[in-house]
């Protein structure tokens, strides 16, 4: 299922179910599973035990997400740094309603997600990132990479 999202990200549609239609069928992903078994694998996704996270972890606003992202920030730390880096906000898009993260970006070609600070080299190669939160109780949580 992760490796079809991956294939979704290569060919980029509207939206998810597009992938099916009969006009846009794009069969690396359609000819693995039917959608609506895609769908309901995608809601049930969980990277943590609800149960088991105390109340102190909870504070982190991305604690649902948070193992997964610190893995995948070690192997993005593992990535050799290149001679020039740059620091840089980027936008993940998201129109979703649901979400305590969610920025808006006048001027960004997508205004509307998630705000993360990220470290590339010259090549547009990934070597650092951190999700940025906002405030945390109204005081501005700190970044390593970004003035927030």
């Amino acid at each position: 299922m992760l490796g079809m999202y991956l294939k979704m990200g290569l060919v980029q549609m509207a939206g998810t179910r597009m992938y099916w239609e009969t006009e846009t069928r794009y069969s690396p992903v359609a000819d693995v599973m039917p959608r609506n078994r895609f769908q309901s694998l995608l809601t049930s996704l969980h990277f943590v035990n609800n149960m088991t996270v105390s109340e102190t972890e909870k504070k982190d606003k991305l604690w649902k997400l948070r193992l997964w992202l610190d893995s995948f920030r070690e192997k993005c730390l593992q990535v050799v740094p290149e001679e020039h880096n740059s620091v840089d906000e980027m936008m993940i898009p998201f129109k979703g309603k649901f979400s305590r993260i969610k920025q808006y970006m006048r001027g960004k070609p997508n205004p509307w997600g998630f705000k993360v600070w990220v470290r590339t080299g010259i090549s547009g190669m990934m070597c650092d990132f951190d999700v940025y939160q906002g405030s945390v109780n109204g005081i501005r949580a700190k970044s390593e990479l970004g003035l927030s």
